[in-house]
């Protein structure tokens, strides 16, 4: 062991230390120890770990052997034991505010936070300045979403305890969370300034800093958070994502590849590894990336088994479900496999109070889950989407005339009919309608989205993709693919003040933005509408991702404030609107035929970066 290589394992096993891992930190203690026996720091961690916990009360408290043995447990997993255990001892030592700490911390690891705020409460009427109960309130806060509570806790801790350089860690993430991102730069900085080698507190720094668009200091905070943890794979995963955003995508490939080198399940590695390969003209390998991530999510053996969208469902994605099982079933897919699951859905869906919003998402029980078991967001039905040996863009369009409409406008938009070939319209819509990969419901709106790391990605829409960029080199120029989606709409929306909507205004993170639409023109009920309303306005470069895509409040004081003209583009089957991608753009009002063929679905391709 090298003197570089004893510094390295005495800064892991202080980082072990701080996350609680103390089996571990004892381990690097002694393998230094064991090649340097007289090593001063080795010596001075194991005292500092086998003495007992400061603030512990003669009488009430269990002893430390115990309270050690509790902890022990607690760091290997073994949470249910310790909870039991810290249940039947604040019967023993109801005044031990350790023993309704740790009983906190147990029940925040099993998901139960409301007996976890309870336990931690009653440990701060015991020693009311206990800046560790009141950091995890903050963190139980935080994982039921209440960020403002969540942050006043972690302030309470910090004013106790203003070195608490894990309250101020927690914080960042909560003020990041927020959106008051230089505020939670300025936690982050603290937290490091406490701990130089906080690996995580690195992490998050880069985090929030590639949020605000400064992705040089992100590199550089990855860059450390790599050096003090040379096997954290997230770091290395969101390295690339910084090297892609500045222009270097082999370096950004290489980054991907460290992390599922070190994490071969690493499922957003994966999929930022195929955006990259796509993006350097890489498209099998793409695919096959794409591939592995799905699998990993979506497949038999999910890695996250309690993904959150396995877990929360809404009378939207429940009604789109049950139509597509039934779609399945007639049109001679498994039939009896998706007609009864289309009998078990009903049933569920019969017996859930669902709130008056159908877009409104709520959890799905134990019990629900059981039934729907691994058919409930998986991918249960994939159909193949492969490239057509003939050209998929129609032979009628007029190259010359198209381009000259798109520069025309002021801000760079046209839209033309007749896009694709019969042929590869058919098989996009044969594809989406029979795809089990409509996975995000989350939308206010109500409508069902599809993406490339989710199933979408299929030879096919590459194809088209490419064809584009050859067919039209004076648009799309030399601006790769760089991401690709497909939305699906409920047709009750805007019927009898429903709540279901289309897209709200928002501008995307692209040079050109590219939407057609593939539902039957039968299905439209008003052919005035139903398609795309793009403004003469652009969002302003300087704004953040966040900004023009989800804050509709300031977009439309923009808009307000500027030249709202707008080019109102009605919905048609096979129709294409070709614009500037950072020009507000959003749904039009749409009306179409009840039935599940008959949903409204678009796809969208961005290309190339903003601002290019």
């Amino acid at each position: 062991m090298t003197k570089l290589s004893v510094d390295r394992a005495l800064r892991k096993a202080k980082s072990h230390e701080r996350n609680g891992q103390m089996d571990e930190a004892v381990k690097l203690y002694h393998s230094v120890l064991a090649v340097f026996p007289s090593n001063i720091r080795a010596k001075q961690g194991l005292a500092k770990l086998s003495q007992p916990k400061p603030g512990t009360l003669v009488g009430k408290n269990p002893s430390d052997e115990t309270l050690n043995q509790l902890i022990a447990l607690y760091n290997k997993g073994q949470i249910r034991t310790v909870t039991q255990e810290c249940d039947r001892l604040t019967k023993e030592f109801p005044q031990s505010f350790l023993l309704w700490n740790l009983l906190g911390a147990a029940n925040n690891a099993q998901g139960k936070l409301e007996e976890a705020i309870a336990a931690h409460n009653k440990a701060l009427l015991i020693k009311p300045d206990f800046a560790e109960a009141h950091n995890n309130i903050g963190a139980a806060f935080q994982s039921q979403g209440k960020f403002e509570e969540a942050s006043a806790a972690y302030n309470k801790a910090l004013l106790i305890k203003p070195d608490y350089a894990r309250a101020h860690y927690n914080l960042g993430i909560t003020l990041q969370e927020l959106g008051r991102l230089e505020e939670a730069v300025a936690s982050y900085r603290k937290a490091i300034a406490l701990i130089p080698d906080y690996a995580e507190a690195h992490y998050n720094l880069g985090n929030t800093l590639q949020e605000l668009g400064r992705s040089k200091d992100a590199e550089a905070s990855y860059r450390k958070a790599i050096a003090f943890k040379p096997d954290y794979a997230e770091a290395h995963s969101n390295l690339g994502i910084t090297l892609r955003e500045l222009g270097r995508s082999k370096h950004a490939e290489a980054s991907y590849r460290k992390a599922i080198a070190l994490n071969p399940d690493y499922a957003d590695a994966h999929s930022n590894l195929g955006v990259t390969l796509q993006e350097l003209g890489k498209l099998e390998d793409a695919l096959v990336q794409y591939k592995k991530s799905f699998e990993l999510v979506r497949g038999k053996n999910p890695v996250d088994p309690q993904h959150q969208s396995f877990r929360l469902i809404s009378k939207a994605k429940m009604k789109h479900d049950i139509e597509q099982f039934e779609y399945l079933a007639t049109s001679g897919y498994e039939s009896e496999k998706f007609q009864a699951l289309v009998n078990v859905y009903k049933a569920v869906s019969s017996e859930i109070n669902w709130p008056t919003n159908d877009a409104e998402t709520i959890p799905l029980t134990d019990k629900y889950q059981k039934l729907l078991m691994d058919t409930y967001n998986r991918s249960i039905h994939v159909l193949e989407a492969p490239e057509l040996p003939g050209p998929t863009l129609s032979n009628t369009l007029d190259i010359e005339k198209i381009t000259e409409n798109y520069f025309k406008h002021d801000f760079d938009l046209t839209y033309f009919d007749n896009f694709l070939t019969p042929v590869a319209l058919d098989s996009i819509r044969h594809f989406l309608l029979g795809s089990t990969i409509w996975f995000d419901f989350f939308h206010r709106g109500g409508y069902i989205g599809a993406y490339l790391r989710d199933g979408l990605a299929c030879p096919l829409f590459f194809q088209i993709a490419e064809e584009m960029r050859t067919t039209f080199p004076k648009i799309f120029k030399n601006h790769p693919l760089k991401q690709l989606w497909a939305y699906k709409y409920d047709s009750r929306a805007y019927k009898n003040d429903s709540p279901l909507t289309g897209i709200n205004a928002h501008a995307d993170y692209a040079a050109v933005n590219v939407n057609f639409w593939i539902t039957p023109k039968a299905a439209n009920l008003n052919s005035l509408s139903g398609g795309l309303v793009v403004y003469n306005t652009v969002a302003p470069l300087e704004w953040d991702s966040k900004t023009f895509n989800n804050d509709t409040e300031k977009i439309l004081e923009h808009l307000e404030d500027n030249n709202d003209e707008k080019s109102v583009i009605p919905y048609n089957e096979n129709r294409i609107v070709l614009f500037n991608s950072n020009l507000i753009h959003e749904t039009d009002k749409f009306e179409f035929k009840e039935g599940y063929e008959n949903r409204r679905i678009n796809v969208t391709m961005l290309f190339g970066e903003r601002g290019t």
